[in-house]
């Protein structure tokens, strides 16, 4: 397996890391990943999307990327400034994005922000931000401000990276093959014993999440046509209404149903790679907004 190039990127945002199966000259790709996974969940499709140039991010505090300052939150808002910091870095004008889980979220408000930067959007087992009613919101900050007064305790230790894996796969519908690439790239050796790179703060309750009015919102300001790629598993993060109500809302989408779990582009990879380099070849052209400037 060809498990990419490392990156490190200095942006305005602080310093990013990566993985990157470059091509020169050809479209250029910009893969974000899930929630506590890295880069390196992309190592079994990249090598697959032959004839594109695939930088694979590292989110804040996730992988090889610096965490965030220790008086800041991983507010969800705050990773479109991310990524349009990593395209400057890059030089990329604009790009095609790729992401799966929390990167798709990501990936879909991006493109409702700045889609003169977009040229087209394929998301994995993603479709917009977690939501939740009005009527909650006091209960939430709540519960955030009870957890960061908890802190983030001691890091959990481990004597192998056997140990790690297994302490993953306890807790995700990660196979061990897929648990050991995302391990390799969080494992930080501490003395004779091994800790996760990943930042503590990761695991604190959002302190204030999008209404399913504000996703929507977002949603049908997407530019770019789309391909919103699911598996056949039922999300445990989304209702098919909600599933269905965000799929309206997008201008110009395609859907593509996969047998498996939510990484099923770790699991079997070939079985979407096709459709998706496919997808971006038939849409690399300059967004809008970018054509008429030119």
């Amino acid at each position: 397996m060809n498990r990419g190039s490392e990156v490190q990127l200095d942006t305005r945002q602080g310093r990013l890391g990566g993985l990157a199966w470059h091509c020169e000259g050809a479209p250029r790709v910009l893969a974000l990943h899930g929630w506590l996974d890295n880069a390196a969940s992309f190592a079994p499709l990249a090598p697959l999307l032959q004839g594109l140039d695939l930088v694979a991010l590292d989110l804040p505090g996730h992988g090889h990327s610096e965490h965030r300052h220790a008086t800041t939150r991983y507010h969800f808002i705050d990773y479109p400034f991310n990524i349009d910091a990593a395209l400057d870095a890059l030089a990329w004008q604009d790009c095609h994005l790729l992401g799966h889980s929390l990167g798709a979220s990501i990936a879909a408000v991006y493109a409702a922000a700045a889609p003169e930067r977009v040229r087209s959007l394929t998301l994995l087992d993603g479709l917009g931000p977690i939501a939740a009613d009005a009527d909650r919101t006091a209960e939430r900050l709540r519960r955030s401000l009870a957890k960061y007064r908890q802190g983030t305790g001691a890091r959990r230790h481990f004597d192998s990276l056997g140990e790690m894996v297994a302490a993953r796969c306890r807790v995700s519908d990660l196979t061990e093959a897929a648990a050991r690439l995302i391990c390799e790239r969080s494992a930080c050796q501490v003395g004779e014993r091994l800790t996760w790179r990943s930042d503590p703060a990761l695991n604190w309750v959002s302190a204030l999440v999008m209404t399913e009015d504000q996703v929507l919102d977002l949603l049908r300001h997407v530019e770019s046509h789309t391909l919103v790629v699911q598996a056949t598993t039922e999300s445990g993060w989304f209702t098919q209404q909600q599933l269905e109500a965000r799929m309206r809302a997008l201008q110009d989408a395609r859907h593509l149903s996969v047998e498996g779990h939510h990484h099923f582009h770790m699991d079997e990879p070939g079985a979407i790679a096709e459709p998706i380099r496919a997808f971006i070849l038939e849409n690399d052209q300059p967004a809008k907004e970018t054509q008429t400037h030119e």
